[in-house]
């Protein structure tokens, strides 16, 4: 049941509502009868009337108090077809008995999470784009960082592709046969879309592609990282969100994919191969190492978060780069991108690689934070990739 406050919060609702506006009498019985409920009560018909309507119980006076029940759910189900549509909890009164039941709307909950974020994401977007353009067309950008990781993609011959891992959103048919905006997990692309239409397709009528989705605050922060550690000379950068990213973007570029676990679309099996699985239910980072797996669990100790972000370094045969920054919470992949743009803290990851036999490896960090705050941060460990990169990247 959701908690009492919420509830409270949509009975005011309800009762200052257009529907509600003109019948006092409504608004009396459904704030009693959801109070009652919430005391673990179930009133009868003769407690309805005396303390509702100060009337002593008689068979006249509960035949009046059922119809007045009956109004009432008319009333809630003409609220709910229309003002109360997008609510996130629903009141309803089964018939037999005058409890009543809390229904949450998990739909409504998505589309009301997306609202309040809207402007935050409007904020991040207009900082995002004056940053870039004061980047872009700076004549004299900061120096690129004297590191290998760095240092290659600066100075390489091929563009470079940013991906910024975003979340996939599609249309579902709500109650009053409008359509919402929905998120469901397994579902990361229009390719993912269309595979799940045609597996069921007794709903392909209520299910339809939107061009709505929503990106973390480590996206553009780790893209404005990056833009100011590559310099205002490097122009050759494209944006691609992981959602609509498809290999032939990759052709002849370099890419950089900043993004959490949860958005890395058909990257992950990119990721899988490099031995770098998170398993999302589970909130655990599985990292193997030749024939050893070590398992990270990625969870929240009291108001502290702990996060296990991984960085992903290789080069193909005709040189091109790729990097990947991966997190679960935006915190980890915010605290990574600051480690690595210090020079002492690249020297000290350039050192462990020396004995590796190429440049290529993959690294997992232990970030200890809150929400966008880093407290701590260690390199937990960092392996050489063995893999043929051929048989990995397209």
């Amino acid at each position: 049941m959701p908690n009492t406050q919420h509830i409270h919060q949509y009975l005011k609702k309800v009762s200052t509502s257009q529907t509600f506006s003109k019948s006092v009498v409504n608004k009396e019985l459904l704030k009693y009868l959801v109070e009652e409920t919430l005391k673990g009560e179930s009133p009868k018909e003769f407690q309805i009337a005396f303390d509702v309507f100060g009337k002593r119980a008689d068979s006249d006076k509960e035949k009046n108090i059922r119809i007045y029940i009956h109004n009432l759910r008319k009333k809630l189900a003409d609220y709910y077809a229309n003002e109360g549509a997008n609510d996130e909890i629903q009141f309803e009164i089964p018939k037999g008995n005058y409890e009543v039941v809390f229904h949450i709307d998990k739909k409504a909950m998505v589309k009301s999470r997306i609202r309040l974020m809207a402007p935050y994401l409007f904020v991040a977007g207009f900082i995002l784009f004056i940053f870039s353009g004061i980047l872009f067309f700076q004549k004299k950008g900061p120096k690129a960082t004297k590191h290998f990781i760095w240092k290659e993609l600066h100075q390489s011959n091929f563009p470079t592709l940013i991906v910024l891992g975003d979340h996939y959103f599609f249309g579902s048919r709500n109650p009053v046969g409008g359509f919402g905006i929905t998120r469901q997990t397994s579902i990361n692309s229009d390719k993912d879309l269309e595979n799940w239409i045609e597996e069921h397709p007794e709903i392909k009528d209520d299910i339809r592609k939107s061009t709505q989705t929503y990106i973390n605050k480590q996206a553009p922060f780790g893209l404005y990282k990056i833009m100011t550690i590559l310099g205002g000379g490097q122009t050759s950068i494209d944006l691609q969100y992981s959602s609509t990213f498809m290999w032939e973007h990759v052709a002849n570029k370099n890419v950089v994919f900043i993004g959490s676990y949860k958005t890395q679309n058909i990257l992950q099996q990119v990721h899988k191969k490099l031995g770098i699985e998170y398993l999302i239910n589970q909130t655990i980072l599985n990292y193997t190492v030749n024939d050893s797996t070590i398992s990270y669990d990625t969870r929240t100790e009291g108001f502290l978060t702990i996060e296990y972000a991984s960085f992903c370094y290789f080069k193909t045969s005709e040189g091109r780069c790729y990097m990947s920054f991966m997190c679960n919470s935006d915190v980890g992949n915010m605290a990574v991108l600051k480690f690595l743009s210090k020079p002492e803290n690249l020297k000290m990851m350039e050192e462990k690689t020396l004995n590796f036999e190429g440049d290529n490896f993959k690294a997992v960090f232990e970030v200890k934070g809150q929400r966008d705050t880093d407290f701590q941060i260690k390199l937990a460990r960092i392996d050489e990739i063995k893999a043929n990169i051929e048989e990995i990247w397209p």
